[in-house]
């Protein structure tokens, strides 16, 4: 027996200036594909300076919506994270199909978040020791992540249950805030996705509801959100249970540092000299 709703629950509108349409209904996620692909197309055509392209950051419950893993993963710059899924054989399929649908995805780089651009992963559980001679990192986060906790058996657990997309542009500078010479990344959101619907195939038969908005306020504040869950993010099937984020903060070797630094300003000072004898 073939259950569905009618299409007389759709209803559509777009709030007051004409720029974000609302949806309810059955299919709402056909929205949300029109609106990335939409934001893709017109950031594309305009050819801005400076821009490095679109990026997108999004958190759902769980994500196999074809369509919606294809933009994912073909998105110029991209990083969706899920709730940690329980184990088991069921499970570990649905994984195994998300995972096999991004896999060759650009992923997001960390870097042009400056909450994230000093973060390591961690090495066997613990934070890096940093000195002067230690290779700058640059992290690219993969196009699909983990958050949380994982459940077993009846046991109820904290999960992440956010429906959203957050749209915007990737771009460099070659000066810091400082005025100073530099290579600065950055990321400036745009349009702002948020709905019932996860991000599942199943749930385009539901009554849900979807919409784009596009105020300032709203977007630097799922900016902030968003990237504190890329922060406490794992890998898209961790080991570990618990809540475990596999970026840390570094640690750093002061006394190395310390004496890297003298040695230097030793140096400055003797090319000073010389060039004073000249």
């Amino acid at each position: 027996m073939d259950l569905s709703f009618s299409n007389q629950f759709d209803v559509q509108a777009v709030l007051e200036g004409g720029k974000c349409p609302v949806q309810f209904g059955t299919n709402v996620l056909a929205g949300l594909i029109e609106g990335i692909d939409g934001f893709r197309q017109d950031l594309e055509q305009q050819r801005r300076p400076r821009s490095l392209g679109p990026a997108m950051l999004g958190a759902f419950m769980w994500v196999d919506d074809a369509e919606l893993l294809q933009r994912i993963a073909e998105f110029p710059s991209a990083c969706v994270v899920v709730s940690k899924q329980p184990q088991g054989k069921y499970y570990a399929e649905r994984l195994r199909k998300t995972a096999e649908a991004v896999k060759d995805a650009a992923g997001l780089p960390a870097w042009a978040l400056s909450e994230l651009e000093e973060l390591h992963f961690h090495q066997a559980g613990k934070a890096p020791v940093l000195g002067p001679g230690s290779p700058q990192e640059h992290i690219r986060l993969p196009a699909m992540r983990a958050l949380g906790y994982r459940k077993a058996g009846n046991h109820l657990v904290p999960i992440l249950h956010t429906k959203m997309m957050l749209l915007g542009e990737l771009w460099w500078h070659d000066e810091d805030g400082l005025g100073g010479v530099a290579d600065v990344t950055g990321f400036t959101p745009h349009r702002l996705w948020l709905g019932s619907a996860n991000g599942t195939g199943s749930s385009r038969r539901s009554l849900e509801f979807g919409l784009w908005l596009e105020d300032p306020g709203l977007l630097k504040a799922a900016q902030r959100f968003l990237v504190e869950v890329l922060a406490q993010s794992e890998d898209l099937d961790p080991d570990s249970d618990a809540l475990t984020p596999d970026l840390v903060a570094p640690g750093y070797d002061d006394e190395s540092m310390w004496e890297a630094m003298t040695v230097l300003a030793s140096y400055d000072a003797d090319e000073n000299d010389s060039e004073d004898n000249a």
